[in-house]
């Protein structure tokens, strides 16, 4: 219906101006006069005149349907020049010439030749009839130098010329408005400046060319001419001005596309493409169609009507021609696909345009490149907070998110906090593989949550195979039975891929003010461990705050020890000389530690390390009395840390070997710890008491040769990771280095990690004494050491040839690899 109604409007006014244009007509045709024979050129220049205005017309930019032609121009100069009656015919016939050679008779095309025809002829009586109101009559003679004053004649023609032109502005913004459905607001204002420049241009032209032809009419031959000089200026200017304004368009769009939202991008992008392009709408489409956005209006009234899938979206109302063009295409990828729908049949982009365009699409095809990467870098950081709050398998509460929680909601009441621990959840999720893990995980979260289901209560994981829950506002008693009914519940067997598995839950629980909540969570797990390290089978064991701390030496003492032992061999013989201590800490908190230079350099006091060392010491000599008897010669290797090696310590040691009854010959400290050997005195009370010592993992550390002269040393045993089955390149170099420094420190050297016999005899060609490894049976616990001893057949090798030396008398020679 509005659609129809203006169309109506539309006619109407045609209809007006076209009624009064005939009026006109008929008016002229009985009051004009017979010119001169001499004269009939006058009103054959003043068609011509006309004629050119009317078909030289400079359309503004932008495909607005409005165009700024010369005929306001010609109207004036023949208003002064030529009667009223003469003005109105040769305007007629004038622009009817030029009308019927620019347009076709389409019904459209007819439409506006009858309203533009029709506007001029009313626009030419009406500036005839305003001069003829001041006295101005000219005739087709010579001019009437008794005619009215030059200040008269003046004010005649810039009256006439605002009439004509406010005529011209107000019907042709009106019947566009009506065509086109844009404000009349809008219309009116676009591009004012330029229209009133050409406006004052026109006055000033048609002024001076006007008083050329009152002094001499045969000047109006020449109008032809400055009518296409002037034509061809607008023009330039006018397109020049379009240039400049269109670049300036796309840097401020170019500079709106920088945000970081794809939605304001796409938004902005099909707005500004419509402002841009005088297009009757267009549209922004990415992702294969899956997101479409159009935005439709008039320039400076634009706004976006769909955003939503492709499919879900029609033909843009009033659109004739479809202008495509991909996006990134070129460069980054097709994105997408961007449409200009035109209100014109035959409406295309001009070269500038065509340019314009591309340098659109490439800024577009940036933008939202870097507003996608924006939203990848946004969705990171969520996921980051959301993993710094939260467990990613659970969704529970992680540890410093639950301790803040339960910080921020405090309302000093008595807080009791249970931490749960899964004991065999890795062995179980070893067995069944991630995914089932993850259901049995969520499984046990889902079963804890609902034990604690309260407002009071909060639940969180804190490790892998630890949950916490904690309890507010309720007795002492009441929130210990509700803690065992929620680790009865993770014992209860649970459903994976048909599978019923059981985790064997434990938990510790103390009481406390919530304020203290990081401590009480320290202490529940204190309480917890030293439940599960004694064997205490219960759901939850309880201990009132404050539980003291034990620290990392002390628990390691206090901790149950496993003793393995492997055997070292004479690698040219073949018997068995001594016998490796391997010492394992079953520490609950780390499962089972081995106890090396990597758990010694964790220890800081020295008194805790002496008593831990003491203790490995005590237990691998209470060991080695199961297999003493079969194998009386064999020396054992016990590592200890350096460090820990002081008077005092070498007093107790003597005292720990008579308690045993061996002797100190018997006996071989290993040390591999870099730093913190033990002094040369100290050394020297060893070897005094017949104890040796052993340089254990040469080569892994950046001190190893500093190391040989600390200390007398009567082994010296390679890094695990120089074992010949390895294929490491550099392990043969390295092994033919230590051998030659152990020739010249009077060493034996010990190959660990023997496999083959080809490996034992290639040792033993570059100059090992002794190996161990898998070839001579491997770690084993002392128990099964007497069998392994009765059984063992030494196989001996041939008798080797001396050991090669690297520096003697220059030559470098090694042995036959």
């Amino acid at each position: 219906m509005p659609i129809q109604r203006d169309k109506w409007a539309l006619g109407l006014l045609t209809s007006v101006i076209f009624a009064a244009a005939l009026a006109c007509l008929v008016w002229a045709v009985v009051h004009v006069g017979q010119p001169a024979p001499l004269h009939p050129v006058y009103p054959l220049m003043g068609v011509a005149l006309m004629a050119l205005g009317a078909v030289l017309p400079a359309p503004l930019p932008s495909r607005m349907p409005v165009r700024i032609t010369l005929t306001p121009t010609a109207c004036l100069v023949c208003a002064s020049a030529l009667p009223v009656p003469w003005l109105i015919l040769c305007t007629a016939v004038g622009v009817t010439l030029a009308r019927l050679v620019t347009r076709y008779p389409r019904s459209s095309g007819l439409h506006k030749a009858v309203h533009n025809t029709s506007m001029d002829v009313v626009t030419s009586a009406v500036a005839g009839l305003v001069m003829f109101a001041f006295g101005l009559r000219p005739v087709l003679t010579e001019p009437d130098l008794d005619g009215p004053g030059l200040l008269r004649q003046l004010v005649a023609f810039l009256l006439a010329a605002v009439t004509v032109l406010v005529l011209e502005e107000l019907t042709t913004a009106a019947a566009v408005t009506l065509e086109t459905r844009r404000p009349f607001s809008v219309v009116a204002r676009y591009l004012w400046r330029i229209r009133l420049i050409v406006a004052g241009g026109e006055i000033v032209t048609a002024g001076i060319v006007a008083v050329i032809a009152v002094i001499d009419r045969r000047a109006l031959i020449a109008l032809p001419v400055v009518m296409l000089i002037l034509y061809f200026t607008v023009t330039h200017r006018l397109r020049i001005r379009e240039e400049r304004r269109a670049w300036e368009h796309l840097a401020a769009l170019s500079d709106a596309l920088s945000a970081r939202d794809l939605d304001v991008v796409l938004r902005t992008a099909a707005a500004g493409a419509v402002d841009l392009f005088s297009a009757r709408a267009a549209d922004i489409e990415i992702d294969g169609g899956r997101r479409l956005v159009r935005a439709v209006g008039a320039v400076g009234d634009t706004r976006v009507v769909y955003d939503g899938p492709a499919d879900g979206v029609g033909d843009a109302a009033g659109s004739r021609s479809v202008v495509r063009h991909e996006i990134g295409g070129d460069a980054a990828g097709l994105q997408g696909v961007m449409r200009l729908h035109l209100a014109g049949r035959s409406d295309v982009l001009s070269v500038r345009e065509q340019a314009t365009l591309r340098a659109f699409a490439a800024t577009l095809s940036t933008s939202v490149d870097n507003a996608r990467a924006y939203d990848l870098l946004a969705q990171e950081a969520r996921r980051h907070q959301l993993a710094a709050t939260q467990d990613p398998e659970t969704g529970l509460r992680n540890r410093p998110a639950l301790l803040s929680h339960i910080v921020e909601t405090n309302d000093d009441t008595v807080c009791h906090v249970v931490a749960i621990r899964l004991e065999n959840y890795h062995l179980v999720a070893d067995s069944i593989g991630r995914d089932h893990a993850l259901l049995l995980i969520n499984e046990l979260a889902a079963r804890l949550c609902h034990a604690a289901r309260d407002r009071a209560s909060v639940v969180g994981r804190v490790g892998d195979a630890e949950f916490t829950l904690v309890l507010r506002g309720v007795l002492k008693e009441t929130a210990y039975q509700r803690a065992c009914w929620a680790v009865a519940a993770l014992r209860r067997p649970v459903t994976v891929n048909g599978q019923a598995l059981g985790v064997r839950a434990s938990a510790g629980m103390t009481s406390g003010s919530a304020d203290d909540v990081a401590n009480l969570l320290a202490a529940a797990e204190r309480v917890m461990w030293q439940a599960i390290r004694g064997g205490h089978d219960r759901l939850v064991s309880y201990r009132p705050a404050p539980v003291q701390s034990s620290s990392l030496v002390d628990e390691l003492v206090e901790a149950r020890m496993s003793i393995s032992v492997e055997p070292i061999v004479d690698l040219t013989t073949g018997q068995i000389m001594m016998m490796q201590s391997v010492p394992r800490v079953l520490y609950s908190r780390h499962d089972v530690l081995v106890a090396d230079e990597h758990v010694y350099q964790l220890v800081a006091d020295q008194g805790g390390l002496e008593a831990l060392a003491h203790k490995i010491i005590s237990r691998s000599l209470t060991a080695a009395a199961t297999w003493r008897d079969v194998l009386p010669r064999a020396g054992l290797i016990v590592p200890v840390p350096g460090r820990a090696i002081t008077p005092d310590f070498v007093a107790a040691l003597q005292d720990l070997l008579r308690t045993h009854g061996v002797p100190g010959s018997s006996l071989v400290l290993g040390i591999a710890e870099p730093t913190g050997l033990p002094s040369r005195g100290t050394t020297d009370v060893l070897q005094q008491h017949g104890i040796r010592l052993l340089l254990d993992n040469y080569g892994s550390i950046q001190g190893s040769i500093e190391s040989l002269n600390a200390a007398n040393w009567s082994f010296l045993r390679l890094h695990p990771a120089y074992a010949l089955d390895a294929g490491w390149r550099p392990a043969r170099s390295v092994i033919r280095a230590a051998i030659d420094l152990a020739i010249d420190l009077e060493l034996s050297v010990i190959a660990p990690g023997i496999t083959v016999e080809d490996e034992r005899r290639e040792l033993a060609a570059l100059g090992c004494a002794l190996g161990s490894g898998p070839l001579f049976g491997g770690e084993m616990f002392p128990s099964q050491v007497r069998g392994h001893a009765t059984l063992w057949q030494p196989h001996a090798l041939p008798t080797r040839a001396p050991v090669p030396r690297l520096h003697r008398a220059g030559t470098t020679a090694g042995p036959p690899r």
